[in-house]
């Protein structure tokens, strides 16, 4: 008897398992998605304890994607995709939009037209963004060599001062914490805290100072020193990359025979223009650059062509012009064979305030000037993704096999008769 009542009873417990499995599944699926994160720097440990430094539990690197578990003040509780949890520093992590941002910056960068191609002194950080607190995600290591795509002038700061990064608290952790109640909550708010009597300066005997103050304060001058400006450059590594590093541990990879007359100033670009045959010294190269002295907010405050003299043997100023505000990107037209001469554009804000692109020709030994046009900041990078994209599609064609192009022929055959 007992035996078939609990037959009878097997089939109502499989259906409540079933219900109640449903019912947690449908559960999780309504709670809210933990908030994500990525990593910042090229690699970070991720601590078990906040207090103990021996405690990584697992190293992750830079862009990968991380869940938000707990915050606790400037420090972030993650977990990433392979299941491993620990604390991190909020610092080291950028949130989704800013993510968007980096890879944005990171696209645009690579279509960028290069400017010269440096040489790093030593193991060189390549940052974020222009600041000694930006994560730095890569390295180029001594005597590594980089292409350079622009410059800016930022305040320095110290590596140690992190930028703060806010972190929301999962709903689910927060709804989960027990609110307390406040003592004595029925207790009546305290007073206000009287008033200082209207004379009280002549009772202290402030009267007089206080006067010579308020006289002395218009005309206190402000003694806090001006921040100290650094200059950076932004590059593209071997592996594609680009990031912001410092501009002071960068060699341009021009000849000394040339750099030599920098007169202490920051070569910003440099372009080959023409070879000349010298019969003792062998091939030499004229060139093109820009310079600046590394405090204005714009790439370059001169220029200069250099020629070499087959007959002195040596490098000599064809072309200088002194005290302009230039802008990149500086174009040089590609050598073609048969034609004499190469021209070159630079890019200026005149003292109307209006930029304009001027185009030059150097014939070998003279520079000319050959037309002044209107230009819009922003219309060399539009050309130049322009450019990336038809040089894609160019390479995307040649790659087809024989199949492809006698099918696309078909193809367009077909349905000219149609």
């Amino acid at each position: 008897m007992h035996t078939r009542l609990c037959q009878d009873k097997r089939p109502l417990l499989i259906l409540a398992a079933l219900v109640a499995a449903l019912t947690s599944s449908c559960g999780s699926d309504n709670e809210p998605a933990l908030p994500q994160a990525y990593i910042a720097p090229a690699t970070i440990n991720v601590r078990s304890e906040l207090n103990q430094k021996n405690s990584t539990v697992a190293t992750l690197k830079h862009g990968e994607q991380v869940s938000i578990v707990d915050v606790r003040r400037r420090y972030v509780k993650i977990r990433s995709g392979r299941g491993a949890e620990g604390w991190v520093d909020s610092a080291d992590l950028l949130r989704p939009q800013d993510m968007q941002r980096v890879s944005k910056e990171h696209a645009d960068a690579l279509n960028l037209p290069p400017e010269a191609v440096a040489t790093a002194y030593e193991n060189l950080n390549v940052h974020l963004d222009p600041s000694r607190a930006s994560p730095a995600f890569a390295q180029v290591p001594e005597g590594g060599t980089v292409t350079v795509l622009a410059r800016k002038i930022a305040p320095k700061v110290s590596p140690t001062d992190h930028p703060i990064v806010i972190f929301e608290r999962p709903a689910t952790l927060s709804r989960n914490h027990k609110k307390t109640k406040k003592k004595n909550s029925n207790r009546p708010p305290m007073p206000q805290p009287p008033k200082p009597p209207a004379d009280w300066a002549t009772i202290w005997g402030r009267a007089d100072r206080a006067e010579s103050e308020a006289v002395a304060a218009p005309n206190k001058k402000n003694t806090a020193p001006p921040p100290v400006m650094e200059a950076w450059t932004l590059v593209r590594t071997k592996d594609n990359q680009t990031g912001w590093v410092l501009s002071r541990n960068l060699m341009m990879s021009i000849p000394d025979d040339v750099a030599q007359y920098a007169e202490g100033k920051h070569i910003t670009s440099y372009f080959e223009i023409g070879t000349v045959n010298d019969d003792e010294r062998g091939p030499k190269h004229d060139w093109l650059w820009t310079t600046s002295v590394g405090a204005e907010n714009f790439d370059f405050d001169s220029w200069r062509v250099f020629l070499w003299n087959r007959h002195h043997h040596r490098y000599e100023t064809s072309y200088r012009q002194r005290d302009v505000e230039g802008y990149f990107p500086v174009h040089v037209d590609p050598r073609q064979a048969g034609s004499f001469g190469r021209a070159f554009e630079l890019i200026f804000k005149d003292d109307d305030g209006q930029y304009r692109r001027r185009r030059y020709l150097f014939d070998g030994t003279r520079v000319h000037l050959t037309g002044t046009t209107p230009y819009e900041p922003g219309e060399a990078e539009r050309a130049a993704k322009e450019a990336a994209a038809a040089k894609a599609a160019l390479a995307r064609q040649q790659n087809k096999n024989w199949f492809h192009k006698e099918w696309e022929t078909l193809e367009q055959r077909f349905a000219v008769r149609h």
